[in-house]
């Protein structure tokens, strides 16, 4: 597992550019400072004044107070601690399945690789995290008929971190519905609930859906996840990781060879298959491969079912052991990680390589006052590192979706209706990366004139000629 953690290492170092962790860390700051909820959208000016709910409000808290104490650094020792503790859980639940430690090692390396598109200050680690506690104390009550009463405390807790929880009941649905029927069919078996078992997994799943509703915002929290769904299509349509698996990809690419594992072990182990476990492999597969987002998830399903049925390995044999060189590469892991745990200044130049902070910090010199037209991900470092210079968007998305605005959005950057959206909104300076199509369009528009430039960012402004009018009654 110390092996496992230094690949995690590596790949979290790589992923501190995650580019909403700013404006969450402004929710944060927001809450602690004043010791309530942002209500309305003060960032933007594209949605100033419109209802906004901060609904991961508590996964936040740590990765503030992790930047308050250590900077940049303190963000990363959050995220890559909660990635080895989900980590530490697969590798447990797949030897506890039965795997060999050298199988349930290799399974759970190809559990971090789909989970890799998660990397980084993500505020979704939070909810996994609770995922993997919701599969220890269902492994737990399987084997005891024990440990359910901590399910309710979990989803109050889980409610407040992270909309995942749907995943979360979904899950113990289909665990209560396994054990509704009894039977073999093939190498697949089912075992009914004792009456007992029942009864105590109802009353855990009606306990859980209570808890819910221990939350700052009513019942307006537990229907997000449904806003989403239903109310939120643009979201869905133009983020990348809510799009569907591209098997071209190294990702997509992953995600077959899991699934052909997947395949090699059905046909080739004798070892039955419960039903639970059925079910919940086809609900990994469809959720992972309806969107990339959720491979993650189909790593933290699929891995342990998977590991014990995977024989490449000699089994383990204790009297071979040589626990003085275990100690020894696990002492030389952690040292490792300790030496080469990167510098707040190493950080800040992954961030800048990923950010407008030169761009911004010209704007700042210049003392330039406008509407900005930004890159989708840069809003919430705008709103960090120069609140005075209010975004278009930023990556909450839902407000911008609700009025509009993410929808004009991708009509400027898919180069559909740029110059009318940017007369819309009264565009005065247009901040994107040098390698957009909107970008190479408005370099070559007497309309437009780069006034800033490096490898990151270009800033354009409207020439004064060509000003938006001002259309009767706006303001």
């Amino acid at each position: 597992m110390l092996l496992l953690t230094a690949v995690i290492f590596g790949l979290s170092v790589k992923g501190i550019a995650e580019p909403d962790i700013w404006w969450h860390m402004r929710n944060a700051a927001y809450l602690l400072q004043y010791h309530a909820f942002p209500g309305v959208d003060t960032y933007s000016f594209t949605a100033a004044g419109s209802p906004w709910l901060d609904h991961e409000w508590l996964s936040e808290i740590p990765f503030f107070l992790g930047f308050r104490a250590m900077g940049l650094q303190g963000i990363l020792a959050v995220y890559f601690a909660v990635l080895v503790l989900i980590y530490a859980v697969v590798y447990y639940r797949s030897c506890r399945a039965g795997a060999d430690c050298k199988d349930a090692t290799l399974t759970t390396l190809m559990a971090i690789f789909l989970g890799v598109v998660s990397f980084g200050p993500r505020i979704l680690l939070f909810g996994w995290l609770c995922m993997t506690g919701l599969l220890l104390v269902l492994d737990h009550f399987q084997r005891t008929e024990e440990g359910l009463w901590l399910l309710p405390p979990l989803f109050a807790l889980w409610i407040n971190l992270h909309g995942s929880w749907v995943f979360g009941v979904v899950v113990l649905v289909m665990i209560i519905a396994s054990g509704l029927v009894e039977g073999q069919w093939g190498l697949v078996v089912a075992r009914r609930w004792s009456p007992s078992e029942l009864k105590k997994l109802l009353l855990a799943l009606a306990a859980s859906l209570t808890a819910l509703f221990v939350n700052p915002f009513g019942y307006k929290l537990p229907l997000y996840p449904f806003d989403l769904l239903f109310r939120q299509p643009g979201n869905m349509r133009y983020i990348d990781e809510w799009q569907s698996v591209d098997f071209g990809t190294g990702k997509g690419k992953l995600a077959l060879i899991v699934i052909f594992a997947l395949l090699v072990a059905a046909l080739f182990s004798r070892r039955r298959w419960k039903l639970d476990e059925v079910l919940l492999t086809g609900f990994a597969l469809w959720a992972a491969l309806s969107h990339v987002r959720f491979l993650f998830f189909a790593g933290l399903i699929l891995v342990p079912i998977l590991a014990p049925r995977l024989k490449l390995f000699p089994p383990y044999q204790r009297e071979i052991d040589k626990p003085w060189l275990n100690a020894g590469i696990m002492a030389a892991v952690v040292g490792s990680l300790i030496f080469f745990f990167p510098s707040s200044p190493q950080l800040q130049q992954k961030v800048d390589e990923a950010s407008p902070r030169a761009a911004l910090e010209f704007m700042q010199r210049q003392h330039l006052n406008g509407r900005i037209f930004n890159q989708y991900g840069w809003g919430g470092y705008m709103e960090w590192n120069a609140p005075e210079l209010r975004p278009f968007i930023d990556g909450r998305a839902d407000i911008f979706v609700y009025n509009g605005t993410f929808e004009d959005y991708a009509k400027a950057t898919l180069i559909q209706a740029p110059f009318e959206v940017l007369d819309k909104y009264r565009i005065d300076y247009v901040l994107l990366p040098p390698a957009q199509p909107l970008t190479y369009l408005l370099e070559h528009s007497p309309a437009w004139r780069p006034i800033y430039t490096d490898k990151v960012a270009v800033l354009l402004e409207r020439t004064p000629a060509t000003a938006a009018p001002l259309k009767a009654g706006s303001n």
